[in-house]
């Protein structure tokens, strides 16, 4: 049964390796077949990710959408052993992350890495701001 997505106008998705940007009309259309999504709401763009639980999810968004994830799965392991030894009280949920990249379900990785970021942010809220 093919996916069927609808994009508000100027949202964008990306689908396998290409960025699409919908114009200025509501449209919907349908995917048959077997590629990575991701909505714009799951989209995070790499000048974005600018603290260390963003960096995880950048990478592991990259691993949901590359063909190969041998290089990208190095970066992830330095990302998550910076994290860990930084603020070991995010190991529980950089713990979630790992189990599903390691199942090679990038996309529970990421919606799990989404909760990171917001731990994070609870956590560490005004110093990453830079509103020490």
């Amino acid at each position: 049964m093919p996916l069927k997505i609808e994009l508000k106008p100027h949202e964008c998705i990306i689908i396998g390796e290409s960025l699409i940007t919908n114009d200025g009309e509501r449209t919907r259309f349908y995917i048959d077949g077997n590629v990575p999504i991701l909505r714009e709401k799951f989209i995070l763009r790499e000048n974005e990710a600018n603290t260390p639980s963003k960096r995880i999810y950048f990478v592991v968004q990259q691993m949901y959408l590359a063909r190969d994830t041998r290089e990208l799965q190095k970066i992830y392991l330095e990302y998550v052993r910076d994290l860990q030894n930084a603020a070991p009280s995010l190991i529980p949920y950089i713990s979630a992350v790992n189990e599903n990249v390691l199942k090679g379900d990038y996309y529970s990785a990421i919606k799990e890495a989404s909760k990171l970021i917001a731990k994070e942010e609870e956590l560490f809220g005004n110093a990453l701001r830079g509103n020490i």
